[in-house]
């Protein structure tokens, strides 16, 4: 099995509220830290939607493939992603790693995603970071969701780590290349249902109903709203297509009723202040703990690759082709 990072990035900010100790350098590098501790070998493409930061630049041709892309948006780079290992016919016994560039890692968490999806083959989603459970009281046409907070009791642990079922995640998660195949259509679909389709994705894909009969016609719009004429059509079609994502996820045959775990608590976190960061971590703490790595590693008087260490800890072997130019690709179907 390989390891196979796909690390969507955009150079620009947006205006998040994020923490103080927050940069996309910070992000990265927390995800490189993590790569080293992994047993078995890993590869990076590092998907990059437009132009990047020099020094983040320079980090990423370090450690990996750089691909330059022209998406032009968060919901047409994730379905870019999603067909990259069908295209690139990867084996599907490896497990992929879908990545923003917003998330602080801690140190054993890939090594501890690895150790899970080598420990419990029937499972075929992970992710490293989701607050919200169902509870027991849930159904398939009416998932109730909390945040964490419960009994775990009937979850399996894996060295010492205990993964619980997650009910809501984001765009950052992992999946065996086998089910990508299998899910594909499914996943570079769902995106169009707007507003949160990572929590429509997450739902759906384990057999709930992602939406009630009030979202059907979706969300305020955050910005002005548009003329009347354009708020009915958007109504009418949001409402199309969530009934039919609704109608999808209830059909799913069993076999295809996926189960997504987390670890319990989060060994990463989206980058973001308010219920977004996961509680019960020192966030910060972590954050000067990847300061001091990426420091360590800096070149020092005599010129070395950065990220070195990171390729032989993982059993990375990279061709001369990593290291060239990046490529651009502007895509034909996002």
């Amino acid at each position: 099995m390989i390891l196979r990072i796909l690390y969507r990035s955009v150079g620009s900010e947006n205006t998040k509220n994020r923490p103080t100790f927050y940069s996309k350098m910070l992000a990265l590098a927390s995800l490189l830290r993590a790569v080293e501790n992994v047993d078995i070998p890993v590869r990076i493409v590092f998907v990059n939607d437009g132009p990047m930061p020099a020094e983040r630049l320079a980090v990423m041709t370090s450690a990996g493939e750089v691909q330059s892309v022209q998406c032009g948006s968060n919901r047409a780079s994730y379905r870019y992603v999603l067909r990259m290992p069908r295209v690139r016919r990867w084996s599907p016994d490896d497990l992929v790693w879908l990545a923003e560039d917003d998330y602080l890692y801690t140190e054993k968490s890939l090594s501890s995603l690895v150790a899970a999806a080598t420990a419990l083959p029937a499972v075929d989603y992970f992710t490293l970071y989701s607050t919200l459970r169902f509870s027991s009281t849930t159904t398939r046409r009416r998932p109730m969701i909390h945040r964490d907070g419960g009994s775990h009791s009937h979850a399996p642990v894996v060295d010492g780590v205990t993964w619980a079922r997650a009910a809501t995640t984001t765009s950052t998660f992992g999946l065996r290349v086998g089910t990508l195949l299998e899910d594909e259509l499914l996943l570079r679909s769902i995106p169009f249902v707007g507003g949160a389709f990572d929590r429509a994705t997450c739902l759906t894909l384990q057999g709930f109903q992602p939406f009630r009969l009030a979202e059907l016609s979706g969300e305020p719009p955050a910005f002005a709203p548009p003329p009347p004429a354009a708020r009915i059509a958007r109504r009418v079609v949001l409402s199309g297509l969530r009934t039919t994502l609704n109608a999808v996820a209830l059909a799913r045959p069993e076999r295809l009723r996926r189960t997504m775990l987390v670890p319990e608590p989060s060994m990463a976190t989206h980058m973001e202040l308010g219920e977004a960061l996961v509680p019960g971590h020192d966030w910060a703490v972590e954050a000067e703990a990847v300061q001091a790595w990426l420091q360590a590693r800096r070149p020092g008087p005599v010129e070395t690759p950065l990220l070195g260490a990171i390729a032989t800890a993982s059993g990375t072997q990279r061709s001369s082709t990593m290291h060239g130019p990046s490529t651009m690709h502007r895509p034909s179907v996002a």
